[in-house]
């Protein structure tokens, strides 16, 4: 089996998750015997998860650690990570052609938008200083 330093530089190396496990079962088991694949997996799955927790914020790419059962929150987690950093947004309006007139006034629109919340945020701002000097 791959020792834990080899496995991680893969991940880094961008290899996928499966090729990894590949070659970790293709270097044979230990003498100890025979080992069936469900195994292997989860030696894999501990090992990986291990690494990854162990690594804390050095971990590269939108990566989420997840707790022993807490895979859910982890996916919730993700998907707070993905919507917060506009990559879902930028998934959906890359699933069709968009027509340049109607880039153009989507721009526009966002930056309409962008302006107007923070003219209310900076209102918002000065109505609550207002309020704590008294007035």
């Amino acid at each position: 089996m791959m020792n834990g330093f080899a496995l991680f530089r893969g991940l880094t190396s961008r290899t996928p998750a499966t090729a990894i496990f590949a070659r970790a079962m293709s270097t044979g088991t230990p003498a100890g015997g025979a080992q069936s694949a469900l195994e292997v997996r989860m030696k894999f799955a501990s090992n990986l998860n291990s690494m990854v927790a162990n690594q804390g914020a050095s971990v590269v790419g939108r990566s989420v650690p997840v707790a022993s059962g807490g895979a859910n929150r982890a996916y919730m987690r993700l998907n707070r990570i993905l919507s917060d950093n506009g990559i879902r947004r930028e998934l959906q309006l890359r699933r069709r052609y968009e027509k340049p007139k109607y880039k153009r006034q989507r721009l526009r629109q966002e930056s309409h938008a962008r302006r107007f919340k923070e003219e209310v945020k900076q209102k918002v701002h000065l109505i609550m200083r207002m309020k704590n000097w008294g007035m």
